[in-house]
């Protein structure tokens, strides 16, 4: 999935919809508008302070709503303003308006940021929806946009079909805890989103990197993922979900496992020689440590995955001994239950070699 995905998410478009056009807004429209749903996302913000009464007064009206909804307008507002619809079809033709989704149009003259299409896919759907999936992914910053697919989670007795969406239907209402909002924007949480990717692919590559990104942005609570899992144990693709979760998630006693697995292993081979164990060094405390080959050894019960203190606590730790002329290797519990062979090829590689020495 590549880097941290870089967009416009949460920018203002730029421009100004301007003067009315030229001609008779009420020419009967070409095409057909269609009949508004029952809910098509509610007014858009209007200025009320009077309603226009002049062609002028109507087109400076409805560049304010753009203007102050991201360029975006349902119908509803331009119904609010005075719009009929075959005037809104004339603004449409003329190039002032472009039909974005059913009841839901833009400004025609400016072009649109990332966070304008989704808060139009969003009135589209109806009150109440919410961004889901890889959708929210990108919202949160950890996958990268793709309009094209837009996801939606929306509240129906059936699944609203929408060209250029995949939704997301739910008999009852999400808790709250699993629907936030970022730049303004209805989002499913980053627990939530993961179930719904693995509910519709259960790919564990693009979950692991969805999770990797998660807790790295310090996004991810992995003690409190469980009340979200508890609630959707039934759901499809729950055990890939859980698959992915496991290296990240915190297991009881794995560094003392870790430990007595390393030692059982080396109890094995005496020709090694005999490490300091848990020693000092500065401020920071060594699992295993051979002085005479200046190598640091630290056994990473945890995957550095389940914290990023930890994981920068680590970084710092292995700068500063790294400064000072010690090697660090870490083998963590992952590694040694997964890869025991490669794990001991690079101690025995790195026990052989000359000390480094300080600078």
């Amino acid at each position: 999935m590549g880097e941290a995905p870089r967009g416009d998410l949460g920018e203002a478009p730029r421009g100004d919809l301007g003067e009315a056009p030229r001609g008779d807004l009420g020419e009967a429209p070409r095409g057909d508008l269609g009949e508004a749903p029952r809910d098509c996302g509610g007014v858009t913000r209007v200025y009320r302070e009077s309603l226009p009464h002049s062609r002028a007064q109507q087109s400076r009206a409805l560049t304010r709503a753009l203007r102050s909804n991201q360029g975006v307008v349902t119908l509803p507002t331009l119904t609010a303003l005075g719009f009929s619809k075959d005037q809104v079809h004339t603004l449409v033709r003329l190039g002032q308006l472009r039909r974005l989704h059913r009841c839901v149009y833009a400004d025609a003259r400016a072009p649109l940021s990332d966070s304008a299409h989704l808060t139009a896919a969003l009135l589209s759907v109806g009150r109440g929806a919410w961004l889901a999936g890889r959708t929210a992914a990108a919202v949160w910053g950890i996958d990268r946009i793709s309009l094209a697919q837009i996801e939606i989670g929306v509240v129906a007795a059936s699944t609203p079909r929408r060209a250029g969406m995949i939704v997301h239907r739910s008999d009852q209402a999400p808790p709250e805890d699993e629907i936030r909002t970022r730049n303004g924007l209805r989002v499913s949480s980053v627990p939530r989103l993961l179930i719904e990717v693995s509910r519709r692919t259960g790919d564990p590559t693009e979950l692991d990197a969805l999770i990797e990104r998660a807790v790295r942005e310090n996004l991810l609570n992995l003690g409190a993922i469980e009340a979200t899992l508890e609630r959707h144990r039934r759901s499809h693709g729950m055990a890939a979900l859980r698959r992915a979760l496991h290296a990240y998630r915190p297991q009881p006693q794995r560094r003392s496992e870790l430990e007595r697995s390393f030692d059982r292993w080396l109890a094995q081979h005496p020709e090694l020689p005999e490490p300091q164990r848990n020693i000092r060094i500065g401020p920071w405390e060594i699992d295993c440590y051979w002085p005479s080959q200046r190598l640091a050894l630290e056994l990473d019960g945890r995957s550095y995955h389940i914290a990023v203190r930890d994981f920068e606590r680590d970084r710092r730790k292995d700068a500063w001994l790294q400064s000072r002329g010690e090697r660090v290797l870490r083998i963590s519990h992952e590694r040694w239950h997964v890869d025991r062979a490669g794990a001991v090829h690079d101690l025995l590689a790195m026990l052989t070699l000359p000390p480094v020495r300080a600078a």
